[in-house]
């Protein structure tokens, strides 16, 4: 007797597999890759631009906060500047992205991220410990005299694509500070939208010698461009490295030597001053942070308590305590367990999208969000290891896809630069 014929189960429309693979979780983004093996058919969907813009419309424009760049080491050497093994902490253990640039080195710390793009430093460790010692020599302090190459790279994880800058100058050790753009006009610095345009811009800004200028390389014309400065003659620079706050019009840096932040108006090319409020005085540990009115903010501990400050764009003054403003204050004691509350409790970064503050004491690091009060522990380490450098990683990190051969098969192998 002949077996019956097979009836082949109709295949799902396009439309169907592509309103399916919509709601798979931005923090997840090894699943799509996944999705993208079932078949070339799956795979040129996943791979499509028009899918590409249309999940991220379907998460409201609003990306993951994948996790977090940050560099570990032991106490005290941590502290000093480059020190620490490079990083990178899944924000929630469901997160599948968990992977370093394969040409990441421990040496590298991250500066800054935008549209899924990471911005590191490195620098010659062994250049910098010679100059010290010839300091001391000459009696001179050594954070006055030591100037080191630093060498910029921006990494873009979807692609596996590394730029090396070339040297801008050599830099004051603890006197710079740099901050990653995007090169699309109009752009939203705080959405995704644009994260396909390839070109990006890195500004610099440097102080020495009673002068504090600001360098742009734009990686379209591939150099950077002559410096614009300003004298801070009388006034102590001590740029602080870390994520700036970021404004539509403005980049902000923050000076550890002082109440003031380094305003770069992106518009008019300008570099200027602001003073922050007086209750900053005695508080070193502050996270700047843009506001969604477009004006500025910043967060900061003091006694067990979590305070938010803003001061709106277009407030008038620059002295004091002029056009600055208490938003919030959120009792930690409430939140975090006992023994994360000491004198070490501080603010060590400020996550815009997801509105997420993190909260570093010795060896704990926590995220609490500012809307819900929702609190998370990241890293929790013995007393002789402490973490810094914090860098939020928000992005659509939908992974990179080579190119579907007409006569590819379903089993055929996938070229991916991102690992699943």
């Amino acid at each position: 007797m002949m077996a019956p014929p097979s009836r082949r189960v109709p295949e799902l429309m396009d439309e169907l597999v592509e309103d399916i693979l919509l709601r798979f979780p931005p923090v997840d983004p090894a699943s799509l890759f996944r999705a993208s093996l079932v078949s070339k058919r799956w795979r040129r969907l996943v791979s499509s631009p028009g899918f590409h813009r249309r999940f991220r419309e379907f998460h409201h424009q609003t990306p993951p906060m994948l996790g977090f760049f940050c560099n570990i080491g032991r106490v005290p050497e941590i502290y000093r500047c480059g020190s620490g093994d490079l990083r990178f902490m899944p924000a929630a253990a469901e997160s599948s992205f968990r992977l370093l640039p394969r040409a990441a080195i421990p040496s590298w710390h991250a500066l800054d991220a935008l549209h899924g793009r990471v911005l590191f430093y490195d620098f010659d460790d062994d250049s910098v410990t010679s100059q010290a010692v010839r300091s001391r020599k000459r009696k001179r302090k050594t954070s006055q005299a030591v100037e080191v190459e630093v060498e910029l790279i921006v990494w873009n994880p979807a692609t596996g694509e590394v730029c090396r800058l070339p040297v801008v100058r050599p830099l004051h050790m603890f006197g710079w500070n740099a901050a990653l753009l995007c090169a699309a006009a109009r752009c939203d610095d705080h959405v995704d939208a644009c994260c396909s345009y390839d070109a990006f811009r890195v500004v610099v800004v440097a102080a020495f010698k009673g002068l504090t200028s600001a360098y742009v390389y734009s990686s379209e014309q591939g150099a950077w461009s002559e410096p614009i400065s300003v004298q801070h003659l009388g006034v102590a620079i001590r740029l602080t490295n870390g994520p700036s706050a970021r404004t539509r019009d403005a980049l902000y840096f923050l000076n550890g030597s002082s109440t003031e932040i380094l305003e770069y108006d992106m518009g008019k090319h300008e570099v200027s001053f602001i003073n922050l409020p007086s209750v900053c005085k005695d508080n070193q540990f502050i996270s700047l942070m843009a506001m969604e009115d477009g004006g500025l903010g910043f967060a900061m501990v003091e006694r067990s308590k979590l305070y938010t400050w803003s001061k709106p764009k277009g407030a008038g003054g620059v002295d004091g305590d002029v056009g600055w403003a208490r938003r919030g204050v959120i009792e930690l004691s409430k939140l975090l367990p006992a023994s994360a509350l000491s004198l070490a409790t501080r603010v060590v970064a400020f996550a815009h999208v997801p509105n997420v503050c993190f909260i570093a004491t010795y060896s704990k690091l926590f995220t609490i969000c500012m809307r819900s009060g929702q609190v998370r522990k990241l890293y929790d380490d013995s007393m002789d290891r402490d973490i810094r450098d914090i860098v939020p990683y928000i992005s659509f990190c939908i992974p990179a896809l080579g190119a579907v051969p007409a006569d590819e098969g379903p089993r055929s192998r996938v070229s991916s630069t991102w690992g699943a």
